[in-house]
């Protein structure tokens, strides 16, 4: 899964990864916690690349006050889960990062794990609820079975794209899953590379560079 991520970027390189001039106003964050309201790319209605600030806690407008706000969507099902089918098929977004988190479970302990790549941004594949006159917005990560490499920390990880297909994914034109899958692929898992760090991650309070750093 990927309950905490981190995006230390600037906004005009994730502009530029996305072929669109409208450069979001980054504030890095080390520790992002769901419950926020984080940077989200996606089509707006004329099929370009648009960004918002939406709700990491999926809610669409038709659910109820009580209805769960879960964080993470299982790939294997987001296409024809009631609750994330209507956002598959039309309304796709990609969440710049730049590494995420992972807890290892061992011995009744949690030992967290940052996960990364040598590039500086990732893009995970999402779903979302566009802002409406009622309601902010939201999103959820979509997860996948976790790469062979990093399997032994957590057995699930974000869907993280390919760079070269990240418009293909926004693509409203395409809406089955078959569709989707023919044009977009995701990222070498061989570029995935992760390292312990400190338990001071756990807090959703601290929130500096720190935290990245390898555990000693």
């Amino acid at each position: 899964m990927c309950g905490r991520y981190v995006l230390n970027a600037k906004g005009a390189d994730i502009a530029q990864a996305l072929g669109t001039s409208e450069a979001p106003d980054v504030t890095p964050s080390f520790n992002i916690p769901p419950g926020t309201r984080q940077w989200v790319a996606h089509a707006d209605g004329e099929g370009d690349v648009a960004l918002d600030q939406l709700a990491w806690g999926y809610r669409p407008v038709w659910a109820g006050d009580d209805a769960p706000q879960p964080i993470n969507a299982r790939a294997e099902k987001a296409a024809v889960s009631p609750f994330f089918r209507d956002a598959f098929a039309r309304y796709r977004c990609v969440v710049p990062a730049s590494g995420w988190y992972e807890w290892q479970k061992a011995e009744g302990a949690k030992t967290p794990y940052y996960v990364t790549t040598a590039a500086p941004l990732l893009f995970f594949a999402g779903l979302y609820d566009p802002p409406r006159e009622d309601s902010g917005g939201s999103f959820a990560i979509i997860t996948q079975p976790a790469a062979p490499s990093i399997r032994h920390i957590h057995p699930r990880m974000p869907v993280v794209l390919d760079q070269a297909c990240l418009r293909h994914w926004l693509d409203p034109a395409r809406k089955t899953r078959d569709e989707v899958r023919a044009v977009t692929r995701a990222l070498d898992p061989s570029a995935l590379t992760a390292w312990p760090v400190d338990t001071r991650v756990n807090k959703p309070a601290n929130d500096d560079a720190e935290l990245i750093a390898e555990a000693q």
